[in-house]
């Protein structure tokens, strides 16, 4: 056998930090806003006026120069202002530098200032958003600032971080949205560098489904979509059980495979997944424990502090209601699923990283359409996936597994296979199917995202 280098591409967290005023309760990604029994982290009052600091028209050095800084800004406001009831108002301001954590101002400002550096603990986080919250546990102002440590441009300039992307990313913790758990999401916790897998690092500018739903379940529209609702709960040998929390929970399309939106469970063990169009879903529960694991996605304050090291881990599981997989979701309805799963035998199998053109990362791959593309996917286990253990669920990518290869030098065991990705496949995110030789499932959630064609 041929031995392969695989380089692991080192990832920044999109580093997000709130500052609570007054007392809110918990919220989890798509479990944000109910008419009753879950306070809205989100703005009551609209359009929400955005103060553009003069640092955007004249960005430090860590900016390339001719960058569209304004109109990435721009731009990330409305990929998100055209999904939701969402309305902004942009200004100006001479304001360089975020509010500071005991101190609001009242100005939503967005800045690029080298002022700002005192605020970042780490080089590798390129933007962070600091909210303020009213008693009643409504935003009353959020402020934004780059890394003025980290580079960025917004050509795709390889070895610099996409402006557009990271903005868009923020400006959904701005509107009040949490870190997702689906890879392909703008809201997953990391963000790739330009040159990754020798590709410019554009995906995240679009928002996906998963993204849509959890801005829908916040700002509406409502009307005529769905929800399913319910609680993890884990069994052991004994027969003692427990709420899970921190389980990810996430729905997909059984015709096409894409993944629609996800949820992470609460203390409770409740999850809620808001804003589903009707129609028939496969909806999955598995452990925090791939590419995005329990520490992106827990937070200093908020819904899901302390939820590190707090879950039982366990193997994934398909829900099934009156004996089906196919999860039904009727317009203006919820729909109850609460469902057990086994926290015996504990998992073995941990994705970590996964990869193409010889590169291994956290981020989901961009595909193609009519096209073939060589998969690398490395963590504990995974040498003991056969090639009948590797799967999607959707019809329209297929999986070669003559191709499987064991791979070498690299920190985890890692395998490498090639797909197809067939002509017409829909846009939209999709996940790779793992099965140990002793029956384990392991998704790897949103791993492969598609483009549309043009």
């Amino acid at each position: 056998m041929t031995r392969k280098v695989l380089t692991f591409a080192v990832l920044s967290s999109i580093l997000t930090s709130m500052l609570m005023i007054g007392q809110t309760c918990a919220s989890a990604y798509t479990l944000r806003y109910r008419d009753s029994g879950v306070l809205a982290r989100r703005w009551l009052f609209q359009p929400i006026i955005i103060s553009f600091s003069t640092s955007l028209n004249s960005p430090p050095a860590n900016i390339k120069p001719g960058s569209d800084v304004v109109g990435a800004a721009h731009r990330a406001l409305q990929h998100w202002a055209g999904v939701a009831n969402i309305q902004f108002f942009e200004t100006t301001s001479t304001v360089q530098t975020i509010s500071p954590p005991n101190a609001g101002d009242r100005i939503n400002l967005i800045t690029v200032s080298s002022d700002n550096a005192s605020w970042f603990g780490s080089f590798e986080n390129p933007g962070r958003t600091r909210s303020f919250y009213d008693a009643g546990g409504s935003i009353n102002e959020a402020d934004i600032a780059l890394n003025p440590n980290v580079p960025f441009s917004s050509d795709g300039t390889p070895g610099t971080y996409d402006l557009e992307s990271t903005f868009t990313h923020e400006v959904g913790h701005l509107l009040g949205l949490e870190h997702s758990a689906i890879l392909a999401a703008t809201m997953q916790p990391r963000q790739a560098m330009n040159g990754l897998f020798s590709l410019p690092a554009l995906t995240q500018r679009t928002l996906a489904e998963d993204d849509i739903a959890g801005a829908r379940a916040l700002y509406g529209p409502r009307m005529g979509m769905g929800s399913i609702a319910g609680r993890l709960i884990a069994t052991s040998v004994g027969g003692q059980s427990q709420p899970i929390f921190g389980g990810h929970v996430f729905a997909e399309d059984p015709l096409t495979g894409r993944v629609i939106a996800g949820n992470v469970t609460l203390p409770s063990g409740e999850y809620r997944i808001d804003s589903l169009p009707p129609g028939n879903f496969r909806v999955i529960g598995q452990s925090l424990a791939g590419p995005i694991g329990a520490d992106e996605i827990a937070t200093a304050r908020g819904s899901y502090s302390g939820l590190v090291d707090t879950a039982p881990p366990f193997r994934a599981h398909i829900a099934t209601r009156s004996s089906s997989q196919l999860i039904p979701v009727a317009a203006d309805a919820s729909t109850s699923l609460g469902f057990f799963v086994s926290a015996n035998p504990v998992p073995l199998v941990k994705p970590r990283l996964i990869g193409m053109n010889g590169e291994l990362s956290t981020v989901a791959l961009p595909l193609k359409p009519g096209k073939t593309f060589t998969i690398y996917i490395a963590g504990e286990g995974i040498d003991e996936i056969g090639p009948a253990g590797i799967a999607t669920t959707s019809p329209f990518i297929t999986v070669h597994p003559e191709t499987l290869a064991e791979e070498f030098d690299t920190a985890y065991p890692a395998i490498g296979f090639q797909i197809t990705v067939a002509p017409g496949t829909p846009a939209g995110d999709y996940s790779l199917v793992l099965e140990s030789t002793d029956g384990e499932l392991i998704y790897i959630v949103g791993a492969l995202t598609i483009e549309a064609e043009n």
